[in-house]
């Protein structure tokens, strides 16, 4: 009953019968008021005869029509063209509004976003359409537009956040790059001071950068070439957490390791850069002397690899940014926790790359966030 195509046909069906009811009661209802006219023009002796003839049931009979014939005249007539024109034109009018009213009705939502999508190419992304009480397909049509102009919305914020991460980004290393290279210039600086190595490292922190978003650009246009191979899953978080030990004893962090052993299809070099990311954020989040911990479970044919810190957490409005390009919640930022607001968004990527996903949730025990890397596992 919602379709459209249902609903035209329910149109056209109601258009006919009304069209067709209006025509016999006009036609009919001329014919009565032409007999009353005659009856109540005739003489009182054919008024009485006729009178007689209804009462005693010869209302079709010879006479009756003998009188009528006499004194009515020419009454409407089936086969007269102007009042078949007449009835025709009264019929369409009033199947014809029967017929806007409800096509209005169909067309309404559809000519509503029709407006929106003049609002949406004219800047203004933030136009929805209310659906009320709209269903089928004008009602899928609502939310498909809606979604969209929530994405274009979301696309368009987080192309914001992104120029301006970038720029943010770049704009410290290349003042310190200039401002050292300007004092080498003007012998300012002596580069036998161990300058050369500083700005080597304001060069790599650069070029990590570039890789981070050419890594992103390749993954969000899907063509991110993978290395994909049968690996062990527990080997090459060992590897990931080795190397970040020295780094989470320097913060008081201790990196508790409590995992099973689990084969996935998957890149080596790209899965340790998505538990590094991990790894990276939570020891960056911990508290001194508190642990981080890695643990992995398997479910529905996925090896789990959670990260579990003891921090803060973050607050549930921000769950859904937590992985937008660039952006930093705002205790972050009065910390002065470093950082380029990449590394999730790039971990989160490489998952989505590898068939799975990554699920961020505040945790329920303690204080403290919970990351948790969804891979498929491997076949046989």
């Amino acid at each position: 009953m919602n379709r459209i195509v249902t609903r035209m046909l329910i149109l056209a069906g109601l258009t006919t019968i009304i069209t067709m009811t209006v025509g016999l009661v006009v036609y009919y209802g001329s014919v009565y008021y032409h007999l009353a006219s005659v009856a109540a023009h005739m003489p009182p002796r054919a008024r009485a005869e006729l009178q007689y003839l209804i009462d005693t049931g010869q209302r079709g009979s010879d006479r009756y029509f003998q009188i009528y014939d006499r004194y009515g005249g020419d009454g409407p007539s089936i086969g007269d063209i102007g009042f078949i024109a007449t009835i025709g034109l009264i019929s369409t009018i009033v199947g014809g509004s029967a017929s806007i009213v409800l096509a209005r009705r169909i067309s309404r939502p559809i000519t509503a976003v029709a407006r929106a999508a003049v609002q949406v190419s004219a800047g203004d992304r933030s136009v929805r359409v209310p659906r009320g009480e709209t269903s089928g397909e004008t009602g899928d049509l609502v939310d498909s537009f809606n979604r969209m102009a929530a994405d274009i919305e979301s696309y368009e914020r987080e192309r914001t956040v992104l120029t301006a991460g970038i720029a943010h980004e770049l704009r410290t290393p290349l003042t310190i790059l200039k401002g050292r290279l300007h004092g080498l210039t003007d012998g300012v600086i002596d580069p036998a001071t161990g300058e050369a190595d500083r700005l080597l490292r304001q060069v790599e922190h650069l070029s990590r950068l570039v890789d981070d978003l050419q890594t992103l650009a390749h993954a969000d246009a899907g063509e991110l070439s993978l290395d994909l191979r049968q690996l062990d899953l527990d080997s090459v978080l060992r590897t990931a957490t080795g190397d970040l030990r020295a780094s989470a004893s320097e913060r008081d962090v201790t990196l508790v390791e409590t995992y099973r052993a689990e084969r996935v299809l998957a890149d080596p070099v790209r899965m340790t850069q998505v538990f590094t990311n991990l790894l990276t954020n939570a020891i960056k989040h911990a508290p001194a002397g508190t642990p981080v911990t890695i643990a992995m479970t398997r479910s529905d044919g996925f090896a789990i690899v959670s990260v579990l810190d003891e921090g803060d957490g973050f607050p549930p409005e921000d769950e859904a940014r937590l992985f937008v390009p660039f952006w930093r919640a705002g205790a972050n930022k009065r910390a002065g926790r470093p950082g380029s607001g990449v590394g999730l968004t790039l971990a989160a990527k490489l998952a989505e790359a590898h068939g799975g996903r990554i699920v961020a949730r505040n945790r329920t025990d303690r204080s403290g966030a919970s990351f948790s890397v969804w891979i498929p596992v491997a076949a046989g």
